[in-house]
């Protein structure tokens, strides 16, 4: 069952914007008005095209994308999505392990299957949308990080190869600044989750961390992707040899 509470809370920060993608009207008008009551600002698609419409116009901070579409599958819609700076929470009644590890290798940030609590999307939102603050390590500068012709630009989000956009998700961006800002040091599973969730209590598959860093070396290419090392039995290393240093872009 779809469980709407009335211990509504407000957000602390400016209302997020949210874009709800899902062909049941009923389903779609309640999550709107469930998130309206939680301080989020809150737009409703029923397929692709519309969604289309609606992403140029709301630019929002997170999508909420049925996998089943009238008009297309949500997979298919996802990777537009993944251009632009929105999250994507994907739903589904879907609950094979293999068909919810290829909606990761497509580009989501987290997967629901149905039916789900609602305050449980709620958290969830909470949490991907907090992957946005900025880090409060001393490690880390605003200042872009030049590597080879890798640029990662924290201020923008964004990550250049040769001078193209790599259309990263926000946790493989967050992943990616992480390791190459901390080179030539040795991060496990858990010690990368607890540092770009910033949640000592996640609960999560912690092999999505291998999918993600999987995603992350084939998105910026053969060269660069090998930068960050697999040490067996222990986790993973962004490696810069001596003659490679990490450049902080003016």
């Amino acid at each position: 069952m779809y469980l709407l509470e009335s211990n509504y809370q407000s957000l602390e920060t400016v209302k997020k914007k949210i874009l709800v993608i899902d062909d049941d009207q009923a389903l779609q008008n309640l999550i709107c008005r469930f998130l309206n009551y939680n301080n989020y600002i809150t737009e409703g698609a029923l397929d692709g095209k519309a969604a289309r419409k609606l992403l140029r116009k709301l630019q929002p901070d997170l999508v909420i994308l049925d996998i089943n579409l009238p008009d297309e599958t949500g997979l298919n819609l996802c990777q537009e999505i993944r251009k632009t700076n929105a999250l994507i929470v994907m739903l589904s009644s879907m609950d094979n392990t293999n068909y919810i590890l290829e909606a990761y290798a497509k580009g989501v940030d987290d997967y629901i299957t149905k039916p789900f609590n609602l305050q449980i999307l709620k958290a969830k939102i909470e949490a991907l949308l907090r992957r946005y603050k900025p880090s409060t390590s001393k490690l880390i500068s605003n200042k872009p990080l030049v590597i080879k012709q890798l640029k990662i630009d924290l201020a923008r989000r964004e990550v250049t190869l040769a001078g193209e956009v790599v259309p990263l998700t926000g946790l493989e961006f967050d992943l990616l600044h992480f390791l190459a800002s901390n080179p030539n040091q040795v991060w496990d599973r858990a010690e990368l989750i607890s540092s770009i969730w910033n949640r000592d209590d996640y609960k999560g598959d912690a092999r999505k961390v291998d999918i993600h860093i999987g995603r992350i070396r084939k998105k910026i290419g053969d060269h660069e992707g090998h930068l960050i090392k697999t040490i067996w039995g222990r986790g993973y290393m962004f490696e810069l040899p001596d003659e490679d240093q990490v450049q902080l872009s003016d």
